[in-house]
């Protein structure tokens, strides 16, 4: 286990009886460990951060665990984690460090049999857990489950909107994810041993698509289930990686189809129409930072080959013509979600 760094520990344990209450009712000891280990990753999140929290602890499902990784914030968070009893464990880096390793030393204090994730800015609904709990120990096939979620826009005074339109697959489901990933991280809970069996957790190198490497990798090998009941709220605000550092992740996403196809040597002919579309996103990400730069030219050049894919890249062709058309487009549809969830 990686300890480069100290690590400030959690609450005392305090002994007590055994707990005979069933599973999903169960408020875990600090001596026992529970079902669900939920990993809240946290660098000055102060602002959205006990109302996170709390969606934790107002779940109807009851035997789960916060493993709380301090990624060595400079403001109140710390102090507003430590106001929980001992279900939330606090632990902390002496310094800064990469998401993708906090979120793997996080993991590695992790007791539960499955693992969830929850954002310091995002929120989950009440049943979460109780529902996707029930359907993986319904289903001893299932690794993954992920489900719809809300996203919450604060630029239009939190409008609430619905984050999938569409149902989502169910089974083996790499094939439709490679061409249009449609997983949020704070819907997905995963068995432990699914984790463990691919070997290196969150990519280190990655810093906007670690998550979806990760995924992705699980679903390579295993089954998904899909709940089509939103169950997460997903805040979309100014200050997310995701839109502020949008121009980065066309170089990971390459990054990573190239550790697949290391990993299968005919990736490129067995997925050939999946990666088409991968492809269309990968210009679309180019074309969008060129346009940023002030370089039209250079944008059509990216998409031209991917106008006729679907009506999506057809219009986002010719709205680079008028640059105006184009920003309108994603205020609308929101930046980095303009081509995914619809």
């Amino acid at each position: 286990m990686i300890k480069k760094y100290p690590i400030i520990g959690t609450h005392p344990m305090n002994n007590q009886k055994e707990n005979l209450t069933p599973s999903h009712l169960r408020t875990n000891s600090p001596l026992s460990s529970p079902t669900v280990s939920v990993i809240m990753n946290c660098l000055n999140g102060e602002k959205y951060l006990r109302e996170a929290i709390d969606s934790v602890y107002a779940q109807t499902y009851k035997d789960w665990e916060i493993i709380f990784w301090d990624n060595a914030s400079t403001d109140s968070s710390a102090d507003i984690a430590k106001s929980y009893d001992e279900k939330l464990r606090y632990f902390r880096s002496e310094e800064t460090v990469p998401l993708g390793k906090a979120r793997n030393w996080a993991i590695e204090q992790a007791r539960g049999e499955y693992i969830a994730f929850l954002d310091c800015d995002d929120i989950w609904l009440p049943e979460k857990l109780e529902k996707q709990i029930n359907i993986l120990e319904s289903k001893p096939c299932i690794d993954l489950v992920y489900s719809n979620y809300f996203r919450m826009i604060m630029s239009k005074n939190n409008k609430l909107v619905l984050g999938l339109k569409r149902n989502q697959p169910d089974g083996h489901i790499f094939r439709q994810m490679l061409r249009q990933y449609t997983v949020n991280m704070q819907t997905v809970i995963i068995r432990k041993t699914a984790l463990t069996s691919i070997g290196t957790l969150f990519d280190e190198n990655l810093n906007l698509s670690a998550e979806y490497d990760l995924f992705m990798r699980i679903l390579f090998k295993s089954k998904a289930a899909y709940s089509k009941e939103p169950l997460a709220i997903y805040r979309i605000h100014k200050d997310m990686s995701s839109i502020k550092f949008k121009s980065g992740f066309a170089k990971e996403i390459l990054y990573i189809v190239d550790k697949f196809k290391q990993l299968e040597p005919s990736f490129n002919k067995k997925y050939h129409s999946e990666l088409k579309y991968l492809n269309a996103l990968i210009a679309y990400l180019k074309a969008d930072t060129a346009i940023k730069n002030g370089n039209l030219r250079e944008a059509r050049t990216y998409l031209h080959p991917y106008k006729l894919v679907n009506y999506k890249y057809f219009i986002l062709y010719f709205a680079i013509y008028l640059p105006g058309a184009w920003r309108a487009l994603h205020d609308f549809r929101n930046k980095v979600h303009i081509l995914l969830n619809s």
